[in-house]
This record gives structure tokens, sequence and C-alpha cells, in this order.
């Protein structure tokens, strides 16, 4: 799996392209996982104050 694409120019310089899109599903399960964790922080911490 290749997690940067580069490739040459006319110059002979390496370029970068883009990202693969195979590591989508993993930084969209990383979010979910932050998110819920925070939801749990957040219903186990309990209401303070204000």
């Amino acid at each position: 799996m290749e997690i940067l694409r580069v490739s040459r120019d006319v110059y002979g310089q390496e370029v970068l392209e883009g990202v693969s899109w195979d590591l989508l599903p993993v930084a969209v399960g990383i979010g979910v996982l932050v998110i819920v964790g925070h939801l749990i922080w957040r219903l186990m911490r309990g209401k303070r104050g204000a």
C-alpha cells in the first residue's frame, strides 16, 4: 500500500501527487473513536457547576 504517491516532473524532480484513499477508513474510524470516547468521558464526569 502506497501512502503517498509521487511522480517525476519534466525536470526529473519528485512531485507529490496525493494521498492514498486506502487510509480513509482508518481516519474515519479514529474520528469515531475520539467522538465516542469524548461522549463517554463527559457522561462519566457528570455535570459540574454552571
